[in-house]
């Protein structure tokens, strides 16, 4: 049985996997195309995250910087893992990767060094070892799932409030607007990559039954997905221009 009214649309295809137990069972039917992929197009578009790393990675010999084009390909990776099995433990493969990257990224972004200090890293190897370690309905989990809200709560307030100042550092720097201009759009995509989610999640069964016969526009694929690795892709040029500049390795013009 599904077990969220969205789910009531489910595909006719008998999962292979078991019945979901993530927190979310988001609004694609369930096994239409395989019994093998829960969602195929959530699971496809979360590789979405992967080009922009691959397109940064030349670009800097920086193990920071790469750790940080690594988590945004972890985002994509366990994203994908989740959508495709619905479970709770692949849930925390997609969600880790998150308060990692964010994390790391408000470090490198609000400090002169562009680093993430080695008792952060600590704390964040604990605490996914604590998450994936521990039952689901433990007292140190459910401790560690707070933690983990609270702190990505924190690097988001930081960054809609720094960023902008950040990227003007950087264009002064550049000597031109191109880190402001990505920042404008990538607000721009937030906003609308947030509205897209809570849609599909609010008006699920319109979104199956629209007029004219038009089709799910599948907006947690297209929208969410899509518009969030644009967004990691703006902030990881971020941190490689601040970087950059740092070493004076930057080139005249940003690519």
């Amino acid at each position: 049985m599904c077990p969220c009214a969205a789910q009531q649309l489910c595909g006719g295809l008998a999962g292979y996997w078991p019945a979901p137990t993530g927190d979310f069972n988001w609004c694609e039917p369930d096994y239409v195309y395989t019994s093998y992929v829960t969602e195929v197009w959530n699971s496809l578009t979360s590789l979405c995250f992967l080009p922009g790393p691959i397109a940064l990675w030349g670009l800097t010999q920086d193990w920071e910087v790469r750790t940080n084009l690594l988590l945004v390909a972890g985002i994509g990776l366990g994203s994908a893992v989740f959508h495709g099995t619905l479970q709770y433990e692949a849930q925390l493969l997609d969600e880790l990767p998150m308060i990692c990257y964010i994390v790391h990224t408000t470090c490198c972004l609000a400090r002169s060094d562009v680093s993430c200090p080695k008792e952060i890293k600590a704390f964040l190897l604990a605490l996914c070892v604590l998450l994936l370690s521990t039952n689901r309905e433990a007292v140190p989990h459910k401790a560690g799932r707070l933690v983990m809200v609270l702190g990505f709560s924190g690097c988001f307030v930081w960054l809609a409030c720094s960023l902008a100042g950040v990227c003007t550092t950087l264009d002064k720097q550049a000597g031109g607007c191109y880190y402001r201009t990505r920042y404008q759009y990538a607000s721009l995509t937030v906003v609308l990559a947030i509205a897209s989610w809570v849609t599909d999640n609010l008006a699920c069964k319109t979104l199956h039954s629209l007029p004219l016969g038009l089709p799910y526009p599948q907006l947690h694929a297209t929208a969410w997905h899509t518009g969030m690795a644009y967004v990691c892709h703006c902030l990881c040029r971020a941190v490689l221009g601040k970087q950059q500049y740092r070493t004076g390795d930057a080139a005249k013009k940003p690519n």
